[in-house]
């Protein structure tokens, strides 16, 4: 593969063209810096928020507060997530949201005021819509970035952060998707957003670009990852039809009176698992409660349960979730007469890059959005993931800014390798490694599943690198297949060191949450090319 010397110089480089990269670019725009955003697909399109359902958490009500919002997301995370990003999140997060409010038109408001609907576990109604969908919110963004002088870069991928041993990260490598050339990119300042890792596992809500390249990066680079053993799988993602399979149907749904879950027998079966809080109860459990049904044989046809929305008037349901009707009837399903499948679906890494309060992972790099661990803790609160993604972003976009150096035009190190084009094709790997994640790493888990998934990704990584040789049929996919298997190790290796079980992380042979000394986080670093966990407690987590 070639390599391009004459680099691409900036201020700012952004990695990622979701909602967390388009407000970093913008933060650092705003501040005067020379920004660049490199984008896997087209930026303003792909990642995981424009597949958002668009509420953003915020205490907008005049009831509320964002220490409740803050108190409401470390009880929801299970007392795991870092105490100063939850509460700068939450302080945060009205502003944010009111800044973002004044450029883009089409958030839900009562007599002017922003106005939060219902989510579960949260304590009051703080999930602010945008009801035109965040396809236009993201497209709206972009927009304004490139009017602002932003130079936005389409299906360039970054490979690898340039980094001298023990000092700052001062560039990239991007693999160009389309000529198939490495490009190097210079900078003052490196913001990692581009987060998600869906893609490693069988059924997913995520785009084909969830596929842990941040994390990958990182690691790559000398930072550290924490909280990976806690992937969320949403439990009302489509089990079927299969042109919709793994895409969420939006968890606000469960607050509405009404609307229940049932399995094969027709038992409204959450009084098993949750009794008081039922449909209301968060994530992990309800993922937890699904997956149990379905492995005691009460599952749906699909592998999923039934969610039964045939008592709530249309309007209802269309005013929580914009265009739920109509998505249903493009699938063939009427959910005013029917049962509607579903299933746990991969849909958020909660955790990432360790970063501090200024989003810093080292000197240079900052990460934001499903990029950055520490904010979710061991679940993910609904219409958290908009709130962080926004916030994180602008703070990531402005510490980058106010740290940045003149960039250095050579790199430090030397080009990345990317096989050339050749016969092996990289897919049947890709689905090995997507099965053994869905097997030994799914909503359930247990040690022996774990270590045997451990020695299989190792093994996957031997065949990458054997056939690499012969050249590959898309070096993009085995850029795909890279990023999974590091992801991969450190998921595996993360649960398999934390011996019970807490929110998103289900141990069959730790079925209880643990003691109090379990309230930390698992920190993944690698060094010689080895990964090494270690145990922080919360109070020292960075």
């Amino acid at each position: 593969m070639t390599a391009d010397r004459a680099s691409i110089r900036a201020d700012v480089f952004v990695i990622g063209g979701g909602l967390a990269g388009l407000r970093a670019a913008a933060a650092a725009r705003r501040a005067g810096r020379d920004v660049v955003i490199a984008s896997r697909g087209r930026a303003g399109a792909g990642g995981c928020s424009v597949r958002a359902s668009g509420g953003f958490a915020a205490a907008t009500d005049p009831a509320d507060t964002p220490r409740d919002h803050c108190m409401d997301t470390l009880s929801g995370g299970y007392g795991i997530g870092e105490r100063e990003l939850v509460r700068r999140m939450t302080e945060e997060a009205p502003a944010r949201l009111g800044e973002l409010a004044a450029e883009v038109d089409g958030f839900a408001r009562h007599d002017g005021r922003l106005q939060g609907a219902p989510a579960p576990v949260h304590g009051f109604p703080r999930s602010v819509q945008y009801l035109p969908g965040m396809p236009r919110l993201l497209a709206c963004l972009r927009d304004q970035l490139e009017r602002a002088g932003v130079r936005v870069l389409d299906r360039q991928r970054c490979v690898r952060l340039d980094r001298e041993a023990g000092s700052r990260v001062r560039g990239l490598w991007l693999f160009d998707e389309r000529t198939l050339a490495l490009r190097y990119g210079s900078a003052g300042a490196v913001v990692l957003a581009g987060g998600g890792c869906g893609r490693l596992y069988p059924v997913t809500s995520n785009g084909p670009d969830a596929t842990g390249d941040a994390f990958a990066l990182a690691l790559d680079a000398g930072c550290a990852l924490r909280d990976m053993e806690f992937i969320q799988f949403t439990p009302t993602a489509f089990a079927a039809p299969a042109s919709v399979r793994g895409r969420t149907i939006v968890g606000t749904l469960l607050t509405l009176s009404g609307v229940v879950l049932t399995n094969s027998k027709g038992e409204r079966f959450m009084g098993r698992y949750d009794p008081d809080r039922m449909e209301r109860a968060d994530r992990a459990t309800l993922a937890r409660a699904v997956a149990e049904e379905v492995l005691a044989g009460r599952g749906s046809p699909n592998g999923g349960v039934f969610l039964d929305v045939r008592s709530v008037p249309s309007a209802e349901l269309d005013r929580h979730r914009p265009g739920f009707h109509g998505f249903c009837q493009e699938a063939g399903l009427d959910p005013a007469t029917e049962l509607l499948e579903t299933a746990p679906s991969a849909h958020t890494c909660l955790g990432g890059v360790a970063v501090d309060g200024e989003m810093r992972a080292c000197e240079g790099l900052y990460a934001a959005g499903e990029a950055a661990g520490g904010v979710h803790g061991a679940n993910r609160l609904s219409s958290n993931s908009l709130i962080d993604a926004l916030v994180g972003g602008w703070r990531a976009g402005k510490s980058a800014a106010a740290s940045c150096v003149k960039p250095v035009p050579e790199p430090a190190g030397e080009a990345p390798p990317v096989p050339a084009r050749g016969q092996w094709d990289p897919a049947g790997l890709l689905a090995d490694l997507r099965r053994v994640m869905g097997d030994r790493a799914g909503v359930v888990r247990s040690g022996e599943g774990l270590s045997v998934g451990l020695r299989e990704v190792a093994e996957i990584g031997k065949s990458m690198q054997s056939l690499a040789g012969r050249g590959v049929t898309d070096p993009g996919k085995w850029l795909d297949l890279l990023g999974l298997i590091a992801t991969a190790e450190g998921i595996l290796t993360a649960s398999l060191m934390r011996e019970e079980s807490r929110g998103a992380h289900c141990r069959r042979d730790f079925p209880t949450p643990g003691e109090d000394a379990w309230i930390g986080s698992i920190h993944l670093t690698r060094h010689g090319g080895k990964l090494s966990a270690r145990f922080l407690s919360i109070d020292h987590a960075i």
